[in-house]
């Protein structure tokens, strides 16, 4: 058995966010043909992730940056920003000049920027009149002043920074624990393997820490290029199936 760790942005998706039959074909026939297990590991919530995970036929999902990982319907790890420091916290980041909060919880992102209200019953629009310190998950921001962000003392929230490859501007906070790899760590006690049994694909920072800890790297081409110092293969492009195309020729075709 081997497990497979697949981010979903940019790496599975294609980049206006839908996920080829091609590549639904290819995930099925991994399915039915081997034993290997399909992770989702990315940075949205499971709400968010839910349709991706049902189009692979994925087996769990290391969710928002690894502060809620899930095998089937069993929830391995929590790691949720103390809640003791989360209303300081984003009363600090609402102060900031045009700085957009939004807050995950388990069943809803609340956030100030409406423009990201459309009626996907995920995200709700909030003036942060009234904070709910617990059972926070994220705290994401997007900023016209990224370097007022990496100002910011996060180590007195017990939280950490990430950043995103691709949008400057746009920064995940996270309890300072957190990482994909503290919830593929997880899934692996709980299958009783080895991270050298893993197969990890991605293609921007927040991936790093697992390209660099599983078996087997594999890296996005449309991935920049101090990423793909870190991967044992190179895929072709997000938009070009890339990852059902290395699975296709080195885990179907092969065997």
């Amino acid at each position: 058995m081997k497990v497979l760790a697949i981010d979903l942005d940019q790496t599975l998706l294609h980049t206006d966010k839908t996920i080829s039959k091609a590549t639904q074909d290819v995930f099925h026939q991994l399915k039915t043909k081997t034993d290997h297990k399909v992770i989702i590991a990315t940075g949205r919530a499971l709400s968010r992730a839910e349709e991706y995970m049902e189009a692979v036929e994925a087996d769990g999902i290391i969710s928002l940056n690894g502060a809620k990982t899930i095998y089937h319907t069993q929830t391995l790890s929590e790691y949720g920003v103390d809640p003791d420091n989360a209303e300081r916290l984003i009363r600090l980041l609402l102060a900031l000049p045009d700085t957009y909060v939004n807050v995950t919880y388990p069943d809803v992102i609340l956030t100030n920027n409406r423009s990201l209200v459309t009626g996907d019953h995920v995200h709700e629009y909030t003036d942060y009149a009234a904070i709910e310190p617990f059972e926070i998950a994220k705290i994401s921001v997007v900023s016209q002043h990224p370097e007022l962000i990496r100002q910011l003392d996060l180590d007195a929230y017990h939280c950490k920074l990430v950043d995103n490859a691709k949008d400057p501007n746009y920064f995940a906070i996270l309890n300072n624990k957190v990482s994909k790899l503290t919830g593929l760590r997880d899934l692996c006690r709980h299958l009783d393997i080895s991270l050298s049994e893993v197969i990890a694909f991605g293609d921007d920072y927040n991936d790093l820490d697992i390209l660099k800890a599983a078996g087997w790297a594999v890296v996005m081409d449309n991935a920049s290029d101090d990423l793909k110092l870190y991967a044992d293969d190179l895929a072709l492009s997000n938009d070009k199936d890339g990852v059902a195309d290395w699975v296709l020729n080195h885990l179907l075709i092969s065997d």
